[in-house]
């Protein structure tokens, strides 16, 4: 057997149950029930239809609002007409209680319709040249592209075209709907910022260069927690459609189905090395392709605020949606806006709208649309992704969407940062529908005891990007209680804007921050001066991390916080002394300058910091959290 082979046989001892429903699986026939349901109601709804067959459809059962679903709207590439818009936001209107979602796969989610509405919907939505099919399940879902594919001034490759080849493969397609292991995600990007989260995709084309020639490099294998990884092949965009055919076939054929949880590409890619894959796939195609090129998609995307020149002497103009909670009526204003400039509508990953073709932006700025949604909003508002959260998804732990807004508009006022860039993703559990493991932070729901009982909060990440070259984020807080989270964040942000070199986005902010600290000197740096602000004891807010070590050991970095705190305290050196210190001699300081009883329970702490014997000192950051939490202060 080829490696492939092998593989696929290893983990087909057992097969997961779902694929009996799939084998079964006949769009016809399904369509054919749903007509019946929507006629008979929602209690002649079988289990299996409304936890897997419907879902095919793009059509979810919510039970978090009992006897009412979410459909999923397919936009390709995230561009919609001024006339594709009007419809949704009637259809919002008419029957979904005038409530839209935007996605993080440049997608429209409709909510609380009836079944007995859903036929209608979905008729109005096909005559409108859209379409719910295969965005849930095992398929291949809406494909990404940047959201100004065609129309920026970096988009060198358009990619409209190939995007509409790989979709008529296997939209409506009877031998794919359904039929993959797993779901698969697609994307390709030819412009040189990277505005639509390319190396997140099970299958990724990204602009390249090789011999003077632009085309793409191909990455494989990306999921939540993963980046896809370099295929090392070069491809030209006439063979970007059979490359795809090629890809698909060989997961359909010998991907996973067994575990659901490990069931994507990845993961069959992983059994046999990527090297045999690239081979599998020239196998595939009957011919070679030439080795990777130069990656030319280096530059941070989403900054796409204001006013956006575009190659064609037009421009667009950005509205922010935080957390993309949008409705119908405002889709149709957005469609109004767009109509009157003859332009049409674009979606972004991170959950906002840009309407393109401006000519009059004066005249443009004047509607509605742009005094709800800001056209230049705030830093902390302008790249907020959040999943729907426990109002409309099952599996959520938190809110998650009011949530992540609470906590912008908390920055907002509490750190105001001017021309900046800072990414916040919610992810409501641990699946990680809000992609918190790309952004600059991260959050996911979670359960926290206290006092107790059980509350709601939030694991926090540090470190994600969307750079092919960088990686997800680590986990930075664990079990922070969510009404606190903002307090916690917020220490990070005075840093950012106390230190941040012009325009720095914060992704590079904390990329050069973790090169000279470990993330538990910033957690810690976090923790202590949020409790000191509680406190109201200003004197030991540490005012940076500037003088921790460099050499990424904590117990060196607790050296340096505990001389950075006595200096604040006292306005000495704790070394400043004609003496070194003593065996068990307190710092000088401490004797030579009262400080109000308070301020005790912390001495004994600062003083183990920077003990004169360094075998004396803590080694590690938790060391302090356990002393402090014994004296009854948790950090």
């Amino acid at each position: 057997m080829t490696p492939l082979e092998q593989a696929n046989a290893d983990r087909s001892v057992k097969r997961h149950k779902t694929e009996t429903i799939k084998d079964a699986f006949n769009a016809e026939s399904a369509w054919e029930r749903l007509l019946g349901y929507a006629q008979n109601g929602y209690a002649a709804i079988s289990e299996d239809d409304k936890d897997f067959v419907l879902k095919s459809f793009g059509i979810f059962d919510r039970p978090a609002t009992p006897e009412r679903f979410m459909i999923r709207v397919r936009i390709p590439g995230g561009a919609l007409s001024a006339d594709q818009a009007s419809v949704l936001g009637t259809v919002a209107q008419t029957f979904g209680q005038d409530y839209i979602d935007i996605t993080t796969r440049q997608q429209i989610e409709l909510r609380y319709l009836r079944i007995e509405d859903i036929p209608e919907a979905l008729r109005m939505l096909e005559n409108a040249g859209l379409t719910s099919y295969q965005t849930g399940v095992d398929n291949f879902r809406n494909v990404l592209i940047d959201p100004l594919d065609g129309l920026a001034m970096d988009n060198i490759i358009p990619c409209r075209d190939m995007l509409e080849g790989i979709q008529s493969v296997f939209l409506k397609n009877p031998d794919w709907i359904t039929t993959l292991p797993r779901k698969f995600n697609i994307g390709i990007n030819g412009s040189l910022s990277n505005r639509c989260n390319i190396f997140g995709q099970d299958f990724a084309l990204s602009l390249a260069q090789k011999e003077g020639m632009y085309g793409f490099n191909l990455y494989l294998g990306g999921r939540v927690g993963s980046l896809a990884q370099s295929a090392d092949m070069f491809v030209r965009p006439d063979q970007a459609i059979a490359l795809f055919v090629a890809v698909a076939t060989l997961f359909k054929t010998y991907g996973f189905r067994d575990n659901r949880n490990k069931n994507r590409l990845k993961f069959l890619i992983e059994s046999v090395g990527m090297e045999t894959f690239r081979a599998a796939i020239e196998t595939q195609l009957g011919y070679p392709l030439a080795y990777e090129g130069e990656s030319l998609c280096s530059l941070e995307g989403g900054d796409h605020y204001g006013k956006i020149a575009l190659n064609d002497g037009t421009f667009a103009l950005y509205a922010a949606v935080p957390s993309g909670v949008f409705s119908g009526s405002d889709l149709i204003e957005a469609a109004r806006t767009a109509r009157s400039q003859n332009g049409a509508i674009r979606l972004t990953i991170e959950q906002n709208l840009i309407i393109t073709g401006i000519c009059d932006e004066t005249s443009a700025l004047q509607s509605p649309l742009f005094a709800k949604y800001p056209n230049r909003p705030s830093a902390y508002m302008a790249n907020l992704i959040a999943c729907a959260g426990t109002e409309h998804c099952p599996f959520g732990v938190i809110p998650n969407k009011p949530d992540a807004i609470s906590m912008g508009e908390y920055l907002s006022l509490t750190v105001p940062i001017e021309d900046a860039k800072v990414r916040l993703y919610w992810s409501a559990c641990v699946k990680g529908c809000g992609i918190h493991g790309a952004g600059d932070l991260g959050f996911v729901g979670c359960k926290v005891p206290r006092n107790g009982k059980t509350v709601l909060g939030v694991d926090i990440f540090i470190g994600g990007t969307l750079s092919g070259e960088g990686g997800e984020g680590h986990l930075l807080l664990k079990g922070i209680v969510l009404e606190e989270a903002k307090e916690y964040v917020a220490e990070l942000m005075y840093l950012y804007r106390d230190l941040r070199r012009p325009k720095e986005s914060l992704e590079k902010f904390i990329a050069r921050l973790q090169s000279r600290y470990t993330n538990f000197a910033i957690a810690f740096m976090m923790r202590w001066n949020r409790r000191m602000r509680l406190e109201s004891m200003e004197a030991m807010v540490t005012p940076s991390l500037k003088s921790f070590g460099s050499n990424h050991r904590e117990n060196e970095e607790i050296f340096a916080f505990g001389l950075q705190l006595v200096h604040s305290l006292t306005g000495s050196k704790a070394y400043d002394t004609e003496e070194p210190f003593a065996e068990g001699k307190k710092p000088f300081a401490f004797h030579q300058k009262t400080l109000p009883d308070a301020y005790a329970p912390f001495y004994t702490v600062i003083e183990r910091m920077v003990h004169p014997h360094p075998l004396k000192r803590y080694t590690v950051f938790t060391e302090i959290l356990s002393d402090l939490k014994e004296a009854g202060y948790e950090l």
